[in-house]
């Protein structure tokens, strides 16, 4: 299904997407038993809600930037989280359970996947915007999640060093 939707509302779904990944990685640190993993996922949940205060302080400068103002209703707002559902994180805790909660490699992997997924729609709003200053939102976002990227991948390396040790 393809989505459309304008630079305002890609602000607004970034925000949302970060909301979502908070609420994921409190959920499986609840349900996991490794003392590890559960540090790992708790911390992966207090960055998401750190990017969810910056991408939200985006949103608020371009929709003060709108004439009209936010006029999403009800409707739109399920609209967007569910696009959002489907970008990042689309199995949920079922998907991620299968490959363990207590794993802290499979953590970082699936964290990375998340990220990766998150770069390419970021990335797709930046080439897609009409606002030059939306465009500048959209690639600050992408520097952002590349430097998080970089971050669990470097964890994950370290993790694999670790063990060949």
């Amino acid at each position: 299904m393809n989505h459309i939707f304008n630079d305002l509302e890609g602000l607004r779904i970034a925000a949302e997407m970060e909301r979502r990944g908070e609420a994921f990685y409190r959920s499986a640190a609840k349900l996991s038993k490794n003392a590890e993993a559960i540090a790992m996922l708790q911390s992966l949940a207090e960055d998401e809600r750190n990017h969810l205060l910056e991408f939200q302080r985006l949103y608020d400068m371009a929709s003060a930037r709108r004439e009209e103002g936010d006029s999403y209703g009800d409707e739109v707002n399920a609209y967007l989280s569910a696009v959002a559902a489907d970008i990042v994180f689309p199995g949920g805790l079922m998907e991620f359970r299968s490959t363990g909660f207590d794993s802290i490699e499979a953590v970082l992997a699936y964290a990375i996947a998340s990220e990766k997924d998150s770069i390419l729609f970021y990335s797709e709003l930046s080439q897609h915007a009409s606002d030059p200053e939306a465009r500048d939102m959209f690639l600050e976002i992408v520097r952002q999640e590349k430097a998080h990227l970089h971050l669990l991948c470097r964890k994950l390396h370290g993790l694999e060093s670790e063990e060949e040790a």
